[in-house]
């Protein structure tokens, strides 16, 4: 058997379509089969020679979603808006990231991260450890010191808000209907409203984010 010249076509030729059918139907309910079916005559043996398990094919998958991290250039771009208080950019970066493109497809790729440990662990140690102090944290810093915000913690401020929004309020780690999600919501209204932030307007986008998945 002759050698693929274009082993870098097929794996993305791979990817094109485990991604679309992970989105169309979930990744639970996609099979290695499915994606063989789909691929235009490669064998299981061609997927196989790239990936070890669907398991693989999924991270790669997510891997190339993000990897030109639009979300993170677009907050970037709020905190370096001079015309805006703190409290405003914090207030515009998270609906950034209710609105981001590939947030949006990661949600739609169907997967449930109570069942994928290591992925769910990796989010909570980057939530701490990685968006709160480059992300959240200089602009609750800016808010307190512009009066926007009244903040005593910003630090520990900027890991709660990093928690909440990528696991308290995550449709992958918690899957809650529209009800409970107001609730939730309402309660995190609250606890910005104590320091200083509105954030009811962003509500709508909130309630968009959990029926992208079809919850």
């Amino acid at each position: 058997m002759s050698r693929n010249k274009y082993p870098e076509e097929t794996v993305n030729l791979i990817l094109d379509v485990s991604q679309r059918l992970f989105i169309e139907n979930g990744y639970d309910n996609t099979t290695i089969q499915d994606i063989i079916d789909e691929l235009g005559g490669l064998t299981k043996g061609a997927i196989y020679h790239h990936f070890s398990s669907k398991q693989d094919i999924l991270d790669a998958v997510i891997e190339r979603l993000f990897a030109k991290n639009t979300l993170s250039a677009s907050w970037r771009k709020i905190q370096s808006d001079t015309g805006i208080t703190g409290g405003e950019k914090l207030k515009r970066m998270l609906a950034a990231a209710l609105t981001d493109e590939q947030e949006q497809q990661f949600r739609k790729l169907g997967v449930h991260l109570q069942n994928m440990p290591q992925m769910l662990s990796d989010l909570v140690l980057r939530s701490v450890n990685d968006i709160a102090p480059n992300a959240f944290e200089p602009v609750i810093e800016e808010g307190v010191r512009d009066g926007s915000l009244s903040v005593m913690f910003p630090k520990q401020a900027a890991e709660a808000v990093s928690l909440i929004a990528n696991i308290w309020i995550n449709p992958l780690v918690f899957p809650v209907d529209n009800e409970e999600l107001k609730a939730k919501f309402e309660f995190i209204c609250g606890i910005t409203k104590s320091f200083g932030l509105d954030i009811s307007d962003i509500y709508p986008l909130l309630d968009k984010m959990n029926s992208d998945i079809n919850l």
